[in-house]
């Protein structure tokens, strides 16, 4: 697909299905208190940051904030339900997309406002797609 500077351009159907798997990978990971899974697609070089405005920077500090905070902090007993949104094709290996998320399946079910929203960078590394770039925003 070409990328026009004048429209949104979506990814190809097999590039917004693997978006798709990651955004699914992460929630998984997140709700079954499972950093590896919940990083497992982390570039190296990756940049996040969290929705306490801490910037993590490399996938090994990544990682292990997100042990600490899944396995005996703040995020030990909470759940994340996921709805990607606005997924633009930037570059033929770069997407751009936002996620809603809602704390329980009931909200994001019936429609409520998300009560956080984040931004995606993903690159396309050796034939796979990567989290290069997260920025979580909690919605007051």
């Amino acid at each position: 697909m070409t990328q026009q500077s004048d429209r949104i351009v979506a990814p190809e159907t097999a590039d917004l299905n693997a978006i798709r798997r990651i955004i699914i990978g992460v929630q998984e990971g997140f709700n079954n208190n499972d950093p590896v899974q919940m990083n497992s697609h982390l570039a190296d070089d990756a940049v996040v940051v969290n929705a306490r405005g801490v910037v993590l920077e490399g996938r090994r500090a990544i990682e292990e904030s997100t042990k600490d905070g899944l396995a005996s902090g703040f995020l030990r007993d909470a759940t994340a339900y996921y709805e990607l949104a606005d997924v633009t094709l930037l570059a033929h290996d770069v997407i751009v997309a936002r996620k809603n998320a809602w704390s329980t399946s009931e909200d994001a079910g019936a429609g409520r406002p998300p009560e956080m929203n984040a931004l995606y960078v993903f690159v396309r590394r050796e034939g796979r797609w990567a989290i290069w770039r997260r920025q979580n925003t909690l919605v007051v």
